[in-house]
């Protein structure tokens, strides 16, 4: 297995230290043990209007969005997402550039299996400070986990912490900017709306993420960051995503999800100056979008075909002794499949091994056999692109 660290974090940076990375096939969900929990994520649950239109029209609703993947969502503990929509109940459905969805989007996620969402990201602001409010209303009104914005600076400081049988862990989540802002007059007011900010090259901002991430670490037996960041449709992390990870790694993050790029990034495991064993996504990709509408297999390999990928990533994590260990790390390629409902086209996610052996048993059209080529070539483009960086085995 080769090992890689972060900006050289410390010379402890030892293989049987780091937790493996591999790649999965199916998740196969076994009984846990009473000090180990599973966590898994996925990249940028985004609400064009063009699926919401194909949902709407259908008895099924949102819930089609997630049917192929359902079973992957559910095989772990606690399953996280980046809501990047809000889920304002009081303004209409809409796309692009200010999104909305209806919270039967959220009822649906949690049918689905999705726990834990971020709010942090760039689209949080789409319906302005009071669609923030309701759309919290709705996400915690739905059962799910939030963290990274709050109906008040105060709220959106504050850590999410979860238990799980014995393991406690602690959500933070940040992002780099939102679109829209709050007016001048209440930016700085304790009582109004707030969402969590890492601007890019800002260290008083760097600094008071690591804070947060220090005091959670007080409180939890393992650290989950959420990061929207980074350079859209760049496959390579920038030189301050790889600082604000080295950093956020070192004050006490144990597993950072980045988001925000809409396409894959490399996986990275780091260790930390404490011996600690993190994880690094830099960026899961998109996990419901229509970012590359117009691939098929003919253009397979265009770079807007990156669009479409995504993984489900796993991470086990064991405590002992009163601290937790990421023990092992699994990801699964997914894509956002174009399909036919009701004569609709609606674009949905796939668990691309799964996709792959159904067709393979049942394709022999010309048109299956077309997805096919389209389908393996990108779960051999995933495959690529997340093993750059990461021990992947």
């Amino acid at each position: 297995m080769t090992v890689s660290c972060l900006f050289l974090l410390s010379p402890g940076c030892t293989r049987q230290d780091l937790p493996v990375i591999r790649a999965g096939r199916h998740r196969v969900v076994t009984k846990p043990l009473q000090n180990e929990i599973v966590i898994a994520a996925v990249g940028d649950i985004m609400m064009p209007a063009s699926i919401q239109t194909s949902v709407m029209g259908h008895k099924n609703g949102y819930d089609l969005l997630f049917e192929k993947v359902k079973s992957e969502l559910s095989a772990a503990d606690i399953t996280f997402a980046n809501l990047e929509t809000p889920v304002d109940p009081r303004n209409p459905a809409s796309g692009y550039p200010r999104f909305n969805a209806r919270p039967e989007l959220l009822s649906a996620m949690r049918r689905a299996g999705i726990s834990a969402v971020s709010l942090a990201n760039n689209h949080a602001m789409d319906q302005d400070s009071e669609g923030l409010k309701r759309s919290i209303d709705a996400v915690e009104s739905s059962g799910l986990i939030f963290a990274g914005a709050g109906r008040t600076k105060t709220e959106a400081a504050k850590t999410t912490i979860v238990k799980v049988r014995d393991v406690t862990v602690a959500f933070l989540a940040f992002t780099y900017d939102t679109n829209r802002g709050l007016p001048g007059r209440d930016r700085r007011k304790a009582e109004k709306p707030g969402v969590n900010f890492i601007r890019t090259g800002s260290d008083h901002d760097l600094a008071a993420a690591a804070a947060s991430i220090r005091h959670a670490r007080s409180g939890a037996d393992l650290v989950v960051v959420s990061i929207h960041w980074g350079e859209e449709y760049s496959r390579d992390p920038t030189a301050w995503q790889r600082r604000v990870a080295a950093d956020l790694v070192e004050a006490g993050a144990d597993l950072i999800l980045g988001h925000h790029p809409h396409v894959l990034q490399p996986l990275q495991t780091v260790a930390a100056a404490d011996g600690r064993a993190a994880l690094v996504a830099f960026s899961l990709g998109n996990f419901i979008s229509t970012q590359h509408a117009g691939i098929f297999h003919f253009n397979k390999t265009h770079e807007k075909a990156l669009r479409g990928d995504g993984i489900i990533l796993y991470i086990t994590a064991v405590k002992n002794k009163g601290r937790a260990k990421i023990r092992q790390a699994e990801f699964l390629p997914v894509w956002t499949l174009r399909d036919s409902i009701a004569g609709r086209a609606l674009y949905r996610p796939v668990s691309l091994t799964r996709e792959i052996d159904s067709r393979m048993r049942t394709g022999s059209k010309n048109d299956d056999k077309n997805m096919l080529d389209l389908l393996t070539h990108r779960y051999d483009a995933i495959m690529k692109t997340v093993a750059a960086q990461s021990p992947v085995r």
